[in-house]
């Protein structure tokens, strides 16, 4: 017993902290999680669901610097017509 994997009370199965099957199942839920996301981007995004996800992020960014263009011109128009 002079500290090697197999003396420790994980056994060598243990990597990180995380058994060998438990980084499996969780690079497995990050996977779902992810693909789930890019999904709802796709359908957030005007023209998301024919774009492969390298220009769906590239889209995404402009779509949302349109948007926040959007927001300035329509506060700026509100207060030229508001009292």
């Amino acid at each position: 017993m002079d500290g090697d994997a197999s003396s420790r009370p994980g056994g060598p199965s243990r990597c990180g902290g995380l058994r060998l099957g438990d980084r499996g199942k969780r690079r497995y839920a990050v996977d779902v999680s992810l693909r789930r996301k890019v999904r709802e981007l796709r359908r957030l995004v005007p023209g998301g669901r024919q774009l492969p996800a390298e220009q769906l992020f590239l889209h995404t960014a402009d779509y949302i610097s349109r948007l926040k263009l959007q927001v300035q011109v329509l506060r700026a128009l509100s207060k030229l017509y508001m009292p």
